[in-house]
């Protein structure tokens, strides 16, 4: 072949060009495969991090509320500061409050101790109890109440609990500490009692802190990532293993304060994110180079009668380049032309298909952990193709929350999304072997297959008799969870396509809701 030759030329220019194209291609969607993976990877690190934050403040908000119910009921006992003064008063309230305290403690999650404190300066040094339990021991036990005078009120350890709160005028989360008397480590919120404008007192519970630091160690960042807690910018890990020394520019953090002042630090390793891009890139090297093979050996096979074809890939192979995936195919009635038109589609669908994965929403609910709409459409796209292909038995199940309106109307968005988890909860625990969506804001769908399907009677029946015995908490009552649902079985000789099962039981909802509302029951759905 002469270096001058057509041939020649046309060969060198047709391998270089393909050549170029490859690694721009390659090169371009590894870059943009690294940059959407890290940009998913920080979104995913900080969602994680506000949800598995609200669930620690969770932890943190019962405890509080437990040891704030205890402070209003010693409050509401005495109806004047010359009746808290009263010794004999004071005694009546803490016999009275004896047994209601335990009952608080004993339904508080990781309560070990509670106690009950009157100044020194209206009673004396001893008046209050304190009741533990140590290690591995399920009872409460009175102890000896610590004798205020004889430490002073700097001593953290001994005396921490009545003077922190006393010179902060308000509750306060006391910092983790290991106590010596029961071998626990423990965290303490309490509460100063003030009547007609006078500190007369402390009322407190102390934590097992195992119950937040289990709780941080179960949270998992990819592979190698991992969460911990801070305190005064320090990490802390009681009751759990000690944390590594670890380097900060080798893992994306995400910080998130909470309640009690300590801050939830969740990491994520670069080292697991770029294993991601690292997979995906090596996957579009690969088909790249072996594409970029393919085209040099047919251009070399075939020179002679692929020269016009040759001109139509290049300007295929600029628009490719550029981004326009709109690439029209090559005619040609030789063999090996069509395979690399057949190739070169290939590798544009190939492209295609990760571009719409970069810009793939993500399939779960923030609110309820199920699958949400994007995932729902997903699925049922698929779903149509199954049914048209072949014989497939499913059902429908639809469920629609009852009062969610005027729980939010009455009660705030709050009350209203635990209405929402609560239904959620049940509808999936009751249907675990189908998958559930939450497909508007208080509707939910259940796609009934195998077991679920053939048992959904007695799974629509158990998930009633749930329902019957929950209820969301508020302020002034209760709100019982209320659910009402519809079923449609997909009938192959009618239903030509999903929609036409969905519809149906979408009926059969609004049916079972409009039947609710005119029950007796629904007119009670607010309890007092």
């Amino acid at each position: 072949m002469k270096a001058h030759s057509l041939q020649y030329k046309f060969l060198t220019t047709v391998i270089s060009a393909i050549l170029v194209v490859t690694i721009c291609i390659g090169g371009l969607s590894i870059y943009e495969v690294d940059q959407f993976v890290e940009l998913q990877a920080e979104t995913f690190i900080h969602v994680t991090g506000e949800k598995e934050a609200a669930q620690v403040n969770a932890i943190f908000s019962d405890m509080e509320k437990s040891v704030n119910i205890m402070g209003n009921y010693v409050l509401d006992s005495f109806g004047s500061m010359a009746e808290i003064e009263n010794r004999e008063k004071q005694k009546e309230i803490i016999e009275d409050a004896d047994h209601m305290f335990c009952d608080v403690a004993k339904h508080t999650r990781g309560a070990v101790a509670y106690y009950i404190r009157f100044a020194p300066e209206i009673s004396d040094y001893l008046t209050g109890f304190f009741y533990s339990k140590g290690s591995g021991i399920e009872e409460y036990i009175r102890l000896e109440e610590t004798d205020l005078s004889l430490y002073d009120r700097n001593d953290t350890e001994h005396v921490g609990w009545y003077w922190q709160p006393y010179e902060a005028g308000k509750p306060v989360w006391m910092k983790p500490y290991h106590n010596r008397n029961n071998d626990i480590t423990m965290i303490s919120y309490v509460v100063p009692l003030y009547c007609e404008g006078r500190f007369v007192g402390v009322v407190g519970m102390d934590f097992d802190y195992t119950v937040l630091t289990d709780k941080v160690h179960d949270i998992k960042i990819y592979e190698h990532g991992f969460a911990h807690l801070e305190l005064d910018g320090e990490p802390i890990c009681y009751g759990g293993p000690v944390l590594h020394s670890r380097l900060q520019e080798e893992y994306l953090q995400v910080s998130e304060t909470l309640v009690n002042g300590m801050t939830l630090v969740l990491s994520a390793s670069y080292e697991d994110i770029g294993r991601i891009g690292n997979e995906i890139s090596l996957r579009i090297l690969c088909v790249a180079l072996v594409l970029a093979a393919v085209f040099s050996l047919i251009a070399m096979m075939r020179v002679r009668k692929i020269v016009k074809p040759l001109e139509m890939l290049t300007e295929a192979s600029k628009k490719l380049a550029d981004g326009n995936y709109d690439v029209v195919s090559v005619p040609s009635d030789i063999y090996e032309i069509q395979l690399l038109t057949a190739a070169f589609g290939n590798m544009t669908q190939y492209l295609q298909e990760h571009e719409k994965l970069q810009y793939l929403l993500a399939y779960r609910d923030s609110l309820t952990g199920l699958r949400n709409a994007t995932s729902y459409k997903a699925w049922i796209k698929d779903f149509d193709r199954e049914i048209k292909s072949s014989e497939k038995e499913f059902g429908v199940l639809m469920f629609d929350v009852n009062c969610l309106k005027e729980t939010n109307d009455q009660y705030g968005h709050e009350i209203g999304n635990k209405l929402i988890v609560a239904c959620a909860r049940l509808i999936a625990g009751t249907f675990k072997r189908s998958p559930v969506f939450r497909i508007g804001g208080d509707e939910f769908l259940v796609i009934l297959q195998n077991s679920d399907l053939t048992d959904w009677e007695r799974l629509w029946t158990k998930l009633d008799l749930e329902c019957a015995g929950i209820c969301i908490e508020v302020d002034h009552g209760k709100i019982p969870v209320s659910i009402a649902r519809g079923f449609a079985k997909y009938d192959p000789d009618t239903d030509r396509q999903f929609v036409d099962v969905f519809n149906r039981a979408d009926d059969d909802m609004y049916k079972n809701k409009r039947a609710m509302k005119l029950s007796q029951e629904s007119k009670y759905l607010f309890k007092a």
